[in-house]
């Protein structure tokens, strides 16, 4: 409402020689003489038949206001859209930034299984180097001879692992899994109401062990006696 009395009050005062045309610029006002409209046109919605000055003023505040209208309404339209957009523009950012970070993680992930891996496989690549050499009661030397459980401490010890000289306390000591889960570098143990063998899992059904006097460090099958539990130290 004020626009438009703004208008009307600005465009009467011109009409009637107040203000000078020129304020309007390049106007629809053709010629106004001695306070009598001699030619008005605004968009056609004047015609020489037009004698009312306060009509033509309405007229032309009502066009402005309806123009204030609409360019605040285009301007409002136009603040909204701008705002989706740079939510849109954050959402998409915080996606790509959400993907990025889960790649980096399954990566990771990956690099650290590997490494678990193949710390496992250095460990039995490490002992099966000795295969051929004596078994030896209460041994614990890797090339003049072995036990079992003193050949399994004897391997470990070369990687940082202080597992306990016996076979049942190795068993007592390890992370237990069920046989259906055993993996290279894991320990099986054997026995008939106690644990009386330990042997390292070196894959594909095998394992590796001091066996006998008569066979010393030799591969065989995991299952050539039932297994009575399968541990590890390794993570």
């Amino acid at each position: 409402m004020f626009y438009k009395k703004f208008a009307a009050v600005v465009l009467s005062a011109i009409l009637v020689g107040a203000v000078p045309c020129s304020v309007l610029g390049a106007s629809d006002v053709s010629s106004v003489t001695d306070g009598a409209v001699e030619e008005l046109s605004i968009e056609d919605d004047f015609s020489d038949g037009v004698d009312s000055i306060s009509a033509l003023a309405s007229a032309l505040a009502d066009k402005t206001v309806s123009e204030v209208q609409d360019y605040q309404e285009a301007k409002a339209e136009a603040e909204v859209i701008a705002q989706e957009r740079l939510e849109a523009e954050a959402a998409a950012e915080a996606a790509r930034k959400a993907e990025e970070e889960r790649k980096a993680a399954e990566e990771a992930a990956r690099k650290a299984e590997e490494e678990r891996l193949a710390k496992r496989q250095e460990i039995v690549d490490f002992a099966l180097q000795f295969v051929g050499n004596p078994y030896v009661y209460g041994g614990t030397s890797l090339t003049n001879g072995a036990d079992c459980s003193g050949f399994v401490m004897s391997v470990f010890a070369q990687f940082g692992y202080e597992l306990p000289r016996v076979a049942a306390a190795q068993c007592a000591a390890s992370e237990k899994k069920d046989v259906s889960n055993i993996e290279v570098g894991d320990l099986v143990f054997y026995g008939d109401g106690g644990i009386d063998h330990v042997a390292l899992y070196i894959g594909d059904g095998k394992i590796v062990h001091a066996s006998t006097a008569a066979t010393g460090i030799k591969v065989s099958d995991y299952n050539y006696r039932a297994p009575a539990a399968v541990g590890t130290f390794v993570e």
